[in-house]
């Protein structure tokens, strides 16, 4: 039955887009697509449910193989992530499908031009952390892909390499969630291998930086301009301290993950949690990320709020 369904969506979209313009006919792929992972997404059923997202993923690819897809924006898109690097390298897709024991399977798939091939070709990615023994410093190509839901894409330069940084987050399972930062970049023969040694002064010498915490908990990991303090190395004979300065720079920015608890070890994950005014950060050195074990400061972009003085209250018995 299902099945059927795609079939005559799919020919009643053929034949009506044969009607329209080139991005109208993008358009109506989209809202075709968006309206499918809608019914994934209220799926009851955990094996009707996957068989749909085949579905999806099936016409998805269809759409991304026409002519001229790279330059459809998708910005229309709704419960799976269409991201384009800024340099318009690559496109890439991600979504997820919750299954019955509440676990999270990844999807995705990398849309890059192949000079060699001259065209745009795909790279499907299916979820692979189940199978992956070291996941913090496992480097591998799309078969070997740590799956998460991607929401921004940062390029930095080593030299002729461009290393793409992803955010993400992965929902894991009935108890956690993750956020990740993933790197990304292309071989020789436009191959997306993911993971790279590009955090220096990092705790763990890792390929890519995972965060696990409570399912009840929201964690902030962005990438923003911030005001941090840096040591001048000089020491102020006044407060008889260091003296340091306020520098403004774009960095990935993230909560501190501490124990609910002074009891509970830290390698249970579900009672993790981020303390907000605890942040640590990456900031961008020749082509590597380093990290900040402390960021003091706040985002000069954010509007602060008008403060209006209130006359002073004073108790009067009487």
């Amino acid at each position: 039955m299902k099945k059927l369904f795609f079939h005559i969506m799919l020919m009643f979209l053929c034949l009506t887009t044969f009607a329209q313009k080139r991005q109208s006919e993008f358009r109506i792929w989209e809202d075709s697509l968006v309206h499918l992972r809608d019914i994934v997404m209220n799926e009851p059923d955990e094996t009707t449910r996957l068989e749909l997202n085949e579905e999806f993923m099936t016409l998805l690819e269809t759409v991304l193989q026409m002519p001229n897809s790279f330059e459809h924006p998708w910005d229309s898109a709704r419960n799976f992530a269409a991201l384009t690097s800024p340099d318009k390298t690559f496109k890439i897709f991600t979504w997820y499908v919750v299954k019955k024991n509440f676990t999270v399977e990844n999807f995705g798939f990398v849309q890059v031009y192949n000079e060699n091939r001259k065209k745009y070709v795909l790279f499907p990615l299916y979820d692979k952390r189940g199978a992956i023994d070291y996941p913090k410093t496992q480097v591998g190509n799309h078969n070997r892909w740590y799956g998460a839901v991607y929401y921004k894409i940062i390029p930095i330069k080593e030299k002729s390499l461009t290393y793409y940084t992803l955010l993400g987050l992965n929902g894991n399972n009935l108890f956690t969630n993750q956020k990740v930062i993933e790197v990304l970049h292309f071989n020789k023969e436009t191959v997306p291998v993911f993971g790279a040694r590009i955090f220096k002064n990092y705790p763990e010498k890792v390929s890519r930086v995972i965060f696990e915490y409570s399912k009840n908990a929201t964690m902030h990991l962005g990438y923003e301009e911030q005001e941090y303090l840096v040591s001048t190395g000089k020491y102020n004979p006044k407060t008889k301290q260091t003296d340091y300065r306020r520098v403004t720079s774009p960095m990935i920015i993230f909560d501190e993950l501490i124990p609910m608890d002074d009891n509970v070890p830290a390698a249970l994950a579900a009672y993790m949690v981020p303390e907000s005014s605890l942040s640590q950060g990456f900031i961008e050195d020749n082509g590597r990320w380093l990290f900040l074990k402390r960021v003091y400061g706040s985002n000069p972009d954010k509007v602060k709020p008008d403060y209006t003085p209130k006359p002073r209250q004073i108790y009067n018995p009487q």
